[in-house]
């Protein structure tokens, strides 16, 4: 199978896109000189716009509602005159493979889910040990199926990495200063929130109690809270109690702008979430909490990152909202969320 073009249908939420990162640039390494253009939702994209093994990003807007499948015909035609010939789905979902379909693309290559082996060329089986390593793999390994034609021995696999432009950082540096930073101080990322549910919160008053315990021993950092617009009670919570050494940048930047503020970062602290990926793929010293989720499967995948996690019996249990006492996130304290975040920082 040797393409001469491909579009491959990037994954919906930002982690998700992070973690695909090595399967993309190993594919870049067996095809060298092949166009490799990326699909994705808006939402997205920015983490495919900020690798170099990627030609092209295409954006979209995801179809929902009764007019779902126009507006998939919609994005079909888009890509229908391109010159495609192979097309790799990423996500698991129907929909994900049924864009190609429609675009007439000859060869649609993916995992064997969601009921599609019917619109798939090839339909890879999902690997047995998906639930015991980490997600990273999950995509290796389709690469690998789908190209190679023996088994790599990836031993802990290529870390994801975002490169971010000059130009980006400039870009991040001018929203900050719009907010108050001086250009000089040292920043330090909180990032309270979580796309899946409550259940990978840690609590809001332990957050902001971190934020004065490093504002007191870090007196010349500025401390950012990143988050969407619904987060910015949580932000201003949170920045509260230390005023003029805090800025809430909850609502206030797009998605590549906080990417770029926090490939500026000396240190992050963040639940398990999309942003927590992109501070491990920006190489930023981080803290990383877990309570429902395993970190096993979707931890930060970076030398740099510390994990607080505390095993117990019912975890990981995957839960959006804790059925029980939410013992594993509210038993994490933050002294030892602070002692991690002074061994990275000293």
């Amino acid at each position: 199978m040797n393409p001469q073009k491909i579009i491959i249908r990037g994954t919906n939420w930002i982690g998700d896109a992070v973690m695909t990162l090595p399967a993309i640039n190993a594919l870049r390494k067996i095809f060298p000189d092949v166009e490799i253009d990326v699909l994705a939702r808006k939402w997205s994209s920015p983490v495919y716009r900020y690798c170099d093994f990627v030609d092209n990003t295409l954006e979209f807007e995801r179809p929902q509602g009764i007019a779902a499948l126009r507006k998939l015909s919609g994005i079909a035609r888009k890509i229908k005159g391109c010159g495609y010939d192979t097309a790799i789905v990423l996500p698991n979902s129907f929909e994900s493979a049924l864009i190609f379909k429609l675009a007439g693309i000859p060869r649609i290559l993916g995992y064997n889910t969601d009921f599609r082996s019917v619109i798939l060329s090839v339909a890879v089986d999902v690997p047995g040990n998906k639930r015991k390593r980490h997600e990273v793999f999950y995509y290796l390994n389709l690469v690998e199926k789908l190209f190679l034609s023996e088994p790599i021995d990836w031993h802990e696999g290529p870390a994801p990495v975002l490169k971010i432009p000059e130009d980006e950082k400039v870009r991040g540096e001018r929203v900050l200063r719009k907010l108050g930073w001086d250009g000089k101080a040292p920043l330090i990322g909180i990032n309270p929130g979580a796309a899946y549910g409550p259940a990978k919160r840690w609590p809001t008053d332990k957050y902001q109690e971190l934020a004065c315990a490093l504002s007191e021993i870090f007196p010349s950092a500025i401390l950012l809270v990143f988050g969407t617009n619904s987060e910015t009670k949580i932000g201003n919570k949170i920045c509260g109690p230390i005023e003029q050494k805090a800025i809430n940048l909850c609502g206030k930047t797009t998605l590549q702008e906080a990417i770029s503020i926090i490939s500026m970062l000396s240190l992050m602290v963040s639940n398990d979430s999309g942003l927590m990926h992109v501070a491990a793929a920006c190489d930023i010293p981080l803290v990383a909490l877990f309570g429902s989720t395993n970190p096993v499967t979707t931890g930060p995948w970076s030398s740099k990152a510390r994990i607080i996690n505390h095993k117990l019996p019912c975890s990981p249990c995957l839960s959006r909202e804790c059925p029980r006492d939410f013992i594993c996130m509210l038993g994490i304290s933050v002294q030892e969320v602070l002692s991690a975040c002074k061994e990275l920082l000293e």
